[in-house]
């Protein structure tokens, strides 16, 4: 039914009957509609103490304005074991580099997927999904594993931030440019009788362009370096022309791969106790992909709080926009009643129907670092970001218990953690999911 005139002018009236539609009109226009919209009763239950805490690095790192959350994370992650390998206060790893060999595996698998797509209509779904966007920030902890496993991971001081790795607007877009126009180029070939082998090796012509680029914008990454430290006992050390690879393994020295990850995806066309893969996510073609292990959330809850019963941090993935005050660092659920200020329901949708419409994502990674425990179960929930120390307490958020439920996706977990089912669960060939997948 279209808008009329006469229903506008009833809309209006209906509006204009109700003092309290005023009155949040008047305050909602002078003031910020997040802060208009805290529940008082919730916010003074907010006490940022835990029974259990590690001792973890005295600030959060910066991601500061990429999309690239999964990384540092990671590195936080790696960050732990390395600062007691080492014996050391405080370590950071370079973004830079990551970033580097990050975005070119992207660009490149995007090229060599546009050859393997090419007897398709760019309208295709898939091809179109592709071109929309050519390559991004986002990433994985399988992602991260495979970065690792072919290129190591440097110190910050051997790669340092760059113009472009503190915003990367502009050379994510310069990068989608090139990639569109190269999409367009190997189509034009292929139509002009050159073969997919041919085209192939087209895409070796710009990887060199797109080498260039990064190079440019990031500079180029260090085969060996030097690099020293002082411990806590005072000791110096010195590592000498090293590798990256060699870098990993006197700092941190696990097997990535050796680490899982275990989701909760409350769908009905996800049982659980099944795992599952993402087509068309691994980007670096000789490494493994990911496979997740669909579970309750009192299994993953279970899991989390063991370890950091034993003094390990939990990397997890969660919908990091809901419910949640960046400023202050804290995710509690039911921190905001938007259902007074406008008089309407939001709270309609649970967890699963809430990733089918798309109102629910994995959309930010972080680490637990500390819990609460009341009666032995868990209140609250320490969480190191990577927003920098001007948000939380020096980085650090606090996340409700209802709030874990609610918006946490996923956790990562080392083999040791799990139990003999779902280590058998996850010799199950997995259950492939389309590219557009809420889950992805």
């Amino acid at each position: 039914m279209e808008l009329t005139t006469q229903k506008l002018a009833s809309l209006k009236k209906d509006f204009q009957s109700n003092p309290v539609n005023t009155l949040a009109m008047n305050a909602a226009t002078r003031v910020e509609i997040q802060e208009l919209a805290v529940n008082h009763n919730v916010l003074r239950k907010v006490h940022f103490s835990f029974s259990h805490e590690l001792e973890t690095a005295a600030e959060a790192t910066a991601q500061k304005k990429l999309g690239i959350c999964w990384m540092y994370a990671a590195f936080n992650w790696c960050r732990e074991i390395a600062q007691r390998k080492l014996k050391v206060e405080n370590i950071e790893f370079s973004g830079p580099y990551m970033v580097f060999w990050d975005k070119l595996e992207k660009c490149n698998y995007f090229l060599h997927k546009m050859v393997e797509l090419i007897d398709l209509p760019v309208e295709d779904r898939l091809v179109w999904m592709f071109l929309k966007t050519p390559h991004d920030d986002g990433g994985s902890w399988f992602h991260f594993c495979n970065l690792i496993h072919k290129y190591g991971i440097l110190p910050k001081a051997a790669m340092p931030e760059t113009k472009y790795t503190e915003e990367s607007t502009r050379m994510n877009i310069i990068l989608s440019t090139k990639l569109r126009h190269y999409a367009f180029e190997l189509r034009s070939l292929y139509k002009s009788g050159y073969s997919k082998e041919q085209l192939h090796e087209k895409c070796t012509e710009y990887d060199a362009e797109i080498y260039r680029i990064l190079a440019i914008t990031l500079g180029l990454p260090p085969e060996r370096f030097d690099w020293s430290y002082r411990d806590k006992d005072k000791n110096f050390h010195r590592m000498v022309n090293i590798t990256p690879q060699e870098f990993y393994q006197q700092t941190i020295g696990r097997d990535l791969y050796e680490t899982y990850t275990l989701w909760n995806a409350p769908l009905s066309s996800m049982p659980y106790s099944q795992t599952y893969t993402i087509a068309h996510t691994n980007t670096i073609r000789e490494g493994k992909p990911l496979i997740s292990l669909n579970l309750p959330m009192p299994e993953l809850k279970k899991i989390a709080l063991k370890m950091l019963q034993e003094d390990e941090v939990c990397m997890f993935s969660c919908d990091v926009g809901q419910e949640s005050h960046r400023k202050d660092g804290i995710l509690y659920k039911g921190l905001y009643d938007y259902g007074l200020v406008f008089q309407t329901r939001f709270d309609v949708l649970d967890k699963g129907t809430r990733l089918e419409y798309s109102e629910g994502k994995l959309s930010h990674s972080m680490l637990f670092t500390g819990v609460d425990l009341v009666n032995d179960k868990p209140t609250k929930w320490k969480v190191e970001n990577s927003w920098g120390t001007d948000f939380g307490k020096k980085g650090y958020f606090i996340m409700s218990d209802e709030w874990f439920d609610e918006y946490v996706y996923e956790i990562v977990v080392p083999k040791k953690y799990l139990t003999s089912d779902m280590l058998q669960n996850f010799q199950k060939p997995p259950v492939e999911l389309p590219y557009w997948h809420p889950i992805a």
